[in-house]
């Protein structure tokens, strides 16, 4: 959602295509009194609609009372639905009107009412305000500013997977403690699952060997490109360890992917070191931390990535 909400008064040009679908829903009504009230709601939809998408929030169209030719027949509401949350009644004003006035039928169940001025020649439309509930008329000027209509929503729905993803990551904090115990969750395998172990570089630096390293790798795709993560683990004392990262491709591929980076991130979610992949088989970073210290790595290729999160 975009931090700077618009402004108070914030207008919007009123084009053919509002006008073009109000006008098809009038025809659509016997009662030219009704017409007229259902024309003038279209505009004050479209209006809204234009002012939430702005703000970042999805309108659902399909869900809308006031786009829907039953409901505009039963109630002649102006309900615009946002997605998750329920309803905004977007109210239109008509010049010299003082009040803002809430139809009985549809004054119980919006989470908001929306004021939108219409000028006389119906071009522009001005979103003068709003109020979260109202029983009786109340004054323009008594009306909360258009700015302040996202706290009364809550985030829009790819904004809450959004955040339901964020707060999952950090649920599944990876506990390398648990591999020096030979334990560790089914997306971590062996390091023969996916590569051939003679293959890795994971060395001790004393023997020049693989004696005592620990490691696990698991297998992830960007952007149609399968690679392998491997981690392994060398514990240097009490006090510290040391940490080998690698990407290698896969047995499929040749080389990985060019321009691949992978990533070390400290708690604080900074890069702290980082290779790329230039017409290579594999990548790899290497590093010491003590127990308890958090870092996450991060594996990228263009617009796609893989992060995890991992303490010691």
């Amino acid at each position: 959602m975009n931090t700077s909400p618009p402004p108070s008064d914030f207008t919007v040009p009123l084009s053919l295509e509002p006008h073009h679908q109000a006008e098809q829903f009038r025809k659509n009504q016997s009662n030219p009194q009704k017409g007229k009230q259902i024309y003038l709601n279209t505009l004050a939809i479209y209006a809204t609609r234009f002012y939430l998408e702005c703000l970042g929030f999805e309108p659902d169209l399909d869900a809308s009372d006031g786009l829907n030719p039953v409901q505009q027949m039963l109630l002649g509401t102006a309900g615009l639905a946002v997605a998750d949350q329920g309803q905004l009644e977007c109210c239109p004003v008509l010049p010299g009107e003082t009040e803002l006035t809430i139809a009985p039928e549809v004054s119980c169940d919006r989470i908001g009412y929306v004021a939108v001025q219409l000028d006389n020649n119906l071009r522009l439309a001005t979103l003068l305000g709003f109020v979260s509930e109202a029983t009786e008329p109340v004054p323009l000027a008594q009306l909360q500013p258009m700015e302040d209509l996202s706290q009364l929503l809550t985030p829009s729905m790819a904004q809450q997977r959004m955040q339901r993803a964020t707060q999952q990551a950090s649920e599944q904090i990876t506990q390398l403690s648990q591999w020096l115990q030979n334990l560790a969750d089914d997306s971590w395998q062996a390091l023969d699952s996916f590569v051939n172990p003679a293959s890795l570089a994971f060395r001790n630096q004393t023997t020049g060997l693989g004696e005592g390293v620990i490691g696990r790798c698991k297998r992830i795709s960007l952007n149609d490109q399968d690679v392998t993560l491997a981690l392994g683990l060398l514990p240097l004392s009490e006090s510290s360890t040391e940490i080998q990262v690698q990407v290698y491709c896969t047995q499929e591929q040749t080389y990985l992917p060019p321009q691949l980076q992978l990533s070390v991130l400290d708690a604080d979610n900074q890069d702290v070191m980082q290779a790329e992949a230039r017409a290579t088989e594999a990548i790899q970073l290497k590093f010491t931390g003590s127990p308890g210290e958090q870092f996450s790595l991060r594996v990228a290729l263009q617009n796609a990535s893989f992060a995890e999160t991992f303490i010691i």
